[in-house]
């Protein structure tokens, strides 16, 4: 599915604007531009929408599903620029809300159900490029749970992605990273930790306007 979507988006023709809107790469959408952005993949599925707030400023809404875990966040999303050269952009960014895991074991045996709040900073470096957006993140997701007396978790998730224009204001890409999760006192998977984590995704972004 990923290979098929990447060879039907390289096929398109390129448009002539070399800047390509994303919740995924350092630059932000550009002062006035909104998207709407899904994912679909092993272990994560997600949908997000972003509103530029300036040139160098974008938030927006976000819900994330790990297919794997059954966790779910639903919250806010936040970019700042903060460094831009030509081509090549670096962002921080964070994302967070509320934090729900329906305690499935038809993967991890050690998953417990359990509610919380989950905060991720992270930091975004892309450069744009003639035929699309290659983009480098690093997010380390710090949970709060309260089940079971209370725990936290804290990872580390890398991943790099490609992203390039399918037709119209449509893109596609292609996400690929991993990373590991520890869990302590009464979160979810404190009983075998650390937890490698996997994020192997087809990528979908529409600019609205």
């Amino acid at each position: 599915m990923l290979a098929a979507l990447l060879a039907l988006a390289l096929a398109a023709p390129v448009p002539s604007s070399r800047h390509f809107p994303s919740l995924q790469g350092g630059d932000t959408l550009g002062a006035g531009s909104s998207v709407a952005a899904f994912s679909a993949g092993f272990t994560m599925v997600s949908a997000g929408w972003a509103q530029a707030l300036s040139d160098g400023a974008d938030a927006g809404a976000l819900l994330e599903f790990d297919v794997a875990s059954t966790e779910l966040v639903v919250g806010g999303l936040y970019r700042q620029i903060a460094w831009r050269s030509g081509d090549l952009a670096v962002s921080w960014r964070a994302k967070g809300g509320f934090y729900a895991d329906f305690g499935s074991t038809w993967v991890h045996d050690a998953n417990q159900s359990d509610a919380g709040v989950r905060a991720t900073p992270g930091l975004a470096a892309s450069t744009q490029t003639g035929r699309g957006l290659l983009s480098l993140g690093v997010d380390v997701p710090f949970t709060f749970t309260f089940s079971r007396g209370g725990g936290f978790a804290l990872g580390v998730l890398g991943a790099i992605s490609f992203e390039t224009p399918l037709w119209g204001d449509l893109s596609a890409g292609a996400r690929v990273g991993g990373g590991a999760l520890w869990s302590y006192s009464g979160a979810p998977f404190a009983s075998d930790s650390p937890r490698a984590l996997v994020d192997i995704a087809a990528l979908l972004t529409y600019r609205i306007f």
